[in-house]
């Protein structure tokens, strides 16, 4: 079955006590983010020593911030610090490219970011994508995994007397006990 979602807007999200307005990852902002870590695996030659592992990171990371940098429209709550032992609150910080290139250059920030805005969308994809996942169970919990057929009761109604129905399916697949055998009968 071909499910088409309905475009979404932008969303604020939360990262680390700050709220950034996000806009939602679609189709061409996938596609310059795959040729952003195709151009970081093109740049890094084959006799530099980086692992196949090291590599796969990179450009995750490469995607990752090409995503961010493109999804991201605004922010509030965010604040530059003047050092490491300030406490105070900070100065805030007005949201710019050059802002954001800044605090994704910190590697908690990105993670935090990575984890709030890119993690999300790619963990929905693969389970959208999983092989034999046709029915994924929906968010809202009415996905053909997430309920029972409609003619499958979940146990077992009492028996009224004379009302003459049968009983109806259930989920469970137990058996009903036959009759013993007389000893001695074969």
């Amino acid at each position: 079955m071909l499910l088409v979602r309905k475009p979404q807007g932008p969303a604020w999200t939360p990262v680390m006590g700050a709220e950034v307005l996000f806009a939602p990852i679609d189709r061409s902002m996938l596609m310059r983010a795959r040729r952003a870590a195709r151009n970081v695996s093109a740049s890094e030659g084959e006799d530099d020593g980086t692992s196949a592992i090291d590599m796969l990171e990179e450009m995750g990371d490469a995607m990752s911030r090409a995503l961010i940098t493109e999804g991201a429209q605004d922010w509030r709550g965010v604040c530059l610090m003047a050092d490491e032992g300030d406490e105070g609150a900070g100065e805030a910080l007005p949201f710019s490219a050059e802002n954001l290139a800044m605090a994704l250059a910190d590697p908690v920030t990105f993670e935090a970011f990575d984890a709030a805005y890119v993690v999300p969308f790619v963990t929905a994809e693969r389970e959208r994508e999983e092989p034999g996942n046709d029915f994924a169970a929906s968010p809202s919990g009415i996905g053909a995994a997430a309920m029972p057929d409609s003619d499958t009761a979940s146990k077992r109604a009492s028996r009224t007397r004379g009302a003459g129905a049968t009983n109806a399916r259930t989920s469970s697949k137990s058996r009903r006990p036959r009759p013993k055998k007389a000893s001695g009968a074969s």
